[in-house]
């Protein structure tokens, strides 16, 4: 199995390994299967700094599990911590949700199926992509299954991509202030990861600073987290800022829908 993240801990701690998994991998995996049912939808995308349209994929699944506590984007409290860093990759589902999901952007309408490639996670049809623009929403329609994911609708405003003001490297002792430009919106929060190397003879970022913000527009990273970062190889170093929302609905007893919009940007540091 993928390394994933878990769910299980504290929901304070569970962001912290968000990205393009969040709620799928941890349902895959885990030790108390009671017959809750989950479906994740996954919509993400980089860059639009420059108030162009951004590309975004999505993939579906949908699984058994037990009972967790979704991962919300609302965020009343900034917490930093330090994790190892590996490429996220996405667990396919155990659970069949109907032939093909719908889903609609700013009335365009678009269909996701099971990849050919990977049984259990539904992907958007032809091109694999969708363009927005910050301000729309989208719908999701899951048709259902009998013995399967039963159906349902969802939707959520998406996240709006995030541009970072000045960044400047930190030196040795110094702190790290981020900037951004913040939505005004209190259902979206902003993951910052600060990735480096542990080893000076590879430029491929293995560690990260991960802190879980308000989306108010600024935050620092107290020099106290960034020991092992001064101490990497310069190339390897790496500020990642991602914008996230989530919306989550419950479809009956046992069954919940639950989808997150992520869209992020890169600085290179050195």
């Amino acid at each position: 199995m993928p390394v994933s993240p878990d769910l299980r801990r504290p929901a304070r701690l569970a962001p912290f390994a968000l990205g393009t998994l969040l709620l799928s991998a941890c349902l895959g995996i885990s030790e108390t299967q009671d017959n809750n049912r989950y479906g994740s939808v996954t919509i993400t995308a980089s860059g639009g700094n420059d108030g162009a349209p951004v590309a975004a994929s999505v993939a579906a699944a949908f699984f058994t599990g037990g009972t967790i506590e979704l991962p919300t984007s609302v965020t009343t409290t900034d917490v930093c911590s330090s994790f190892s860093y590996s490429p996220e990759t996405f667990s396919p589902g155990n659970l069949d949700a109907g032939s093909t999901l719908q889903l609609s952007v700013a009335g365009q309408p678009y269909s996701l199926s099971e990849s050919g490639t990977v049984s259990g996670v539904y992907t958007l049809d032809g091109a694999g992509s969708f363009p927005y623009s910050a301000g729309d929403s989208v719908r999701v329609t899951v048709p259902g299954a009998v013995g399967g994911f039963p159906a349902g609708q969802i939707a959520l405003r998406l996240a709006e991509p995030i541009s970072l003001g000045p960044i400047t490297a930190p030196q040795a002792n110094e702190d790290l202030p981020i900037s951004w430009s913040a939505n005004g919106d209190a259902n979206s929060g902003v993951i910052i990861s600060l990735r480096y190397t542990s080893s000076l003879s590879s430029t491929l970022p293995d560690a990260q600073v991960l802190c879980v913000v308000r989306d108010n527009g600024a935050y620092t990273i107290s020099t106290g987290f960034l020991g092992l970062y001064f101490s990497s190889n310069p190339a390897s170093r790496q500020l990642n800022v991602l914008r996230w929302r989530t919306n989550s609905a419950r479809i009956d007893d046992r069954t919940n829908l639950y989808i997150v919009s992520t869209v992020d940007t890169t600085v290179v540091l050195q």
